[in-house]
């Protein structure tokens, strides 16, 4: 049963999670700061994640998996996992499957919070992979008005964020917000529920390395998210959406104008290099969640702009292929990847075959009468498929 009265509610949705889960559990198991409970609601993963939670569990009341049949879409399996946590909670802390809190994370961000009622998040600085992020806050100050972090976002001046594994909410500031705290239509539907919640309040920031996020092959950065660009496309919905809120309309403007010119330029590099149809279609569908269409004339600005920025500045043309290289690896190790699990499934179903019954009948019935013509031939074929 979970434990009831702690402080801290710290969730984990995850789907196939097992190759990183158990260091994520090690990380929470470490923190100095000892009032948490901790939810693990696994999105019907087909991996070993469920059965490694429930180890986890059994060892430590405070720990609790859930597991849901059958899978959720991504943003569904989150706000349920806001829905597991006590009600008695203060503070929420969200933790992916992939990333790590450092022991003082829980004990750093809880203080801030009990010193600063009006927050209603905090952030703190984060390793992603081998770099310090979420840069930019001034030094030495704990509380910023809210509307000040989204006007200096949004004009791309600060980004202090960072992941839902770098910051804890208020758990009361979520509860008005229930039961959809996550917009579903959205990809990066943590960034819009943290804008939502800085336009009433303030924010608190760590001024301290607190967690580390890690990205790899199959995290969604890496898989849907860069297929269908949606983080340029969703920074640029969220900025005609909050923009207008805390910026006059200069600002608003030309902080309009910038984000969609590069915003053209990744769906004109996008579609060049074979985004098809389905990548169209889905910009539009999105686009519409904030009253924008994209049209032809925005590929060919944005193709133009492009082909510019490669003639006249020779850094973008070589970070460009550094991330053509790259692209290219990820897939070619994906490749290699599919190609060795369908050899060990092919090898798995061999060792099976020889194993079973059936097979040492059927191997023994033909030992002791060897057929002859075709049937023989036919027994010599399965005989060498199966024991070579």
């Amino acid at each position: 049963m979970i434990c009831t009265g702690a402080k801290v509610a710290i969730i984990t949705p995850v789907y196939n999670g097992a190759a990183f889960l158990a260091e994520a559990i090690d990380s929470v198991l470490a923190q100095t700061y000892a009032d948490w409970e901790y939810v693990i609601a696994d999105n019907g993963s087909t991996d070993e994640t469920f059965e490694l939670a429930q180890r986890y569990a059994a060892r430590d009341a405070r720990i609790r998996a859930v597991r849901t049949l059958p899978h959720l879409p991504i943003m569904d399996n989150w706000n349920r996992a806001f829905g597991l946590i006590s009600e008695s909670a203060v503070y929420v802390k969200e933790l992916h499957a992939d990333d790590l809190l450092l022991p003082n994370c829980l004990a750093e961000m809880v203080a801030l919070m009990e010193r600063h009622p009006t927050a209603g998040m905090v952030g703190s600085y984060a390793l992603y992979d081998a770099a310090v992020s979420n840069v930019g806050a001034p030094l030495g100050q704990e509380l910023i008005a809210g509307r000040e972090v989204i006007r200096r976002t949004v004009l791309g001046e600060w980004w202090l964020f960072g992941a839902p594994s770098n910051v804890m909410l208020r758990h009361s500031v979520l509860r008005d917000m229930a039961p959809e705290i996550y917009d579903r239509r959205l990809r990066h539907a943590d960034i819009d529920l943290w804008y939502r919640i800085l336009d009433r309040h303030d924010f608190a920031f760590v001024h301290q390395v607190l967690s580390c996020e890690r990205t790899h092959d199959e995290s969604q950065t890496n898989t849907f998210s860069a297929r269908y660009s949606t983080i340029a496309l969703e920074h640029f919905g969220l900025l005609r959406r909050y923009g207008p809120r805390v910026l006059d309309r200069k600002d608003f403007a030309r902080a309009h104008r910038r984000q969609l010119n590069g915003y053209r330029r990744r769906v004109a590099r996008r579609l060049l290099g074979g985004g098809g149809r389905d990548y169209w279609r889905f910009q539009n569908a999105q686009l519409a969640l904030f009253d924008f269409r994209l049209g032809i004339g925005d590929v060919a600005a944005g193709a133009v702009m492009e082909a510019a920025a490669w003639l006249l500045d020779p850094q973008h043309a070589t970070a460009s292929r550094a991330k053509f290289v790259e692209k290219l690896s990820r897939q070619v190790r994906r490749a290699s990847r599919r190609l060795s699990m369908a050899i060990r499934r092919t090898l798995l179903t061999r060792h099976r075959v020889l194993r079973g019954r059936l097979y040492r009948d059927l191997y023994g019935v033909v030992r002791a009468q060897p057929p002859s013509g075709p049937s023989a031939a036919a027994i010599s074929l399965i005989s060498l498929l199966t024991t070579a």
